[in-house]
């Protein structure tokens, strides 16, 4: 039996509890929460989680450009890998498990120096980050971007030659099935290639909308779930069609269109999962 999350920050600016309440009503186990540490009260967040019964599953990590891991800025490297040893440590505090990690900032196309220079800073960058989870307990997820987003890790064959190279044990990469919609041509291999690996799912369809509103079959991914015995989070990132997904974050979302997205991922995933 999977246990299902939502990715909290796709709901805009809504408060925490709101979205709790959505989560609770429609049968989700947890929440994963945006990586802003400076800004979560620890204390009203666990709270809460205690109210609603949900726990926190993962903390999705924010990239800006002042948190590039790959940046040839050493200041900016040094504060994008800060960043995530304080995501970790919010892990930590809301017995979460895992951290979500992108070694380039979101919306990074080209490199500032040379694609090897900015892959070696990030592999720098996330073996020192590595070596805190590991002392923490904490997984690293490292999350492959699709080429409208990033230029360094857009696809698995990538990310499994990153973690291979940052060989920092508990590093492990995220299928993020929106992103493999665009970038790889069968899900199901490409899922093979990373099972050794395989720390966190996120769910999408190819129109980044809720599970079944467009083309993907999850049927093959949930086959690979029950073989490969995957006992993590199923997680939802449906967004609003913006080119940027963090502007989803800044956005006045109606609540009907939460709850039916919410809804809506929860009972596709679930049917394909008792008929599989």
């Amino acid at each position: 039996m999977y246990k299902y999350s939502v990715t909290q920050w796709i709901y805009g600016n809504e408060n925490l509890e709101d979205s709790l309440k959505r989560l609770k009503k429609y049968g989700y186990q947890g929440v994963e929460l945006a990586g802003e540490p400076d800004t979560i009260d620890i204390n009203q967040t666990k709270q809460l989680l205690n109210e609603y019964n949900l726990e926190c599953s993962s903390i999705c990590g924010i990239y800006t450009p002042e948190r590039d891991l790959s940046s040839s800025n050493e200041i900016i490297r040094k504060n994008a890998v800060q960043y995530v040893k304080k995501s970790i440590d919010l892990a930590k505090a809301l017995n979460a498990t895992t951290v979500i990690v992108v070694p380039t900032c979101v919306g990074k196309l080209s490199p500032e120096t040379t694609l090897e220079e900015e892959w070696n800073n990030a592999i720098s960058s996330v073996k020192e980050a590595g070596q805190y989870a590991k002392e923490q307990e904490i997984t690293l997820a490292i999350e492959a971007l699709n080429r409208y987003e990033t230029y360094l890790v857009n696809n698995l064959t990538l990310a499994v030659r990153f973690v291979e190279e940052v060989n920092v044990e508990g590093i492990g990469i995220m299928a993020d099935l929106f992103h493999m919609s665009i970038e790889e041509r069968n899900m199901t291999e490409a899922l093979n290639k990373i099972s050794p690996y395989l720390a966190h799912v996120h769910i999408a369809d190819n129109t980044r909308e809720a599970a079944g509103l467009g083309q993907t079959d999850f049927k093959p991914v949930i086959s690979f779930l029950n073989d490969a015995n995957y006992k993590g989070y199923i997680t939802m990132e449906f967004l609003p069609a913006v080119s940027n997904p963090y502007m989803a974050s800044e956005l006045n979302g109606e609540s009907n269109i939460f709850d039916d997205f919410t809804k809506q991922s929860i009972q596709h995933m679930k049917e394909i999962v008792v008929n599989v």
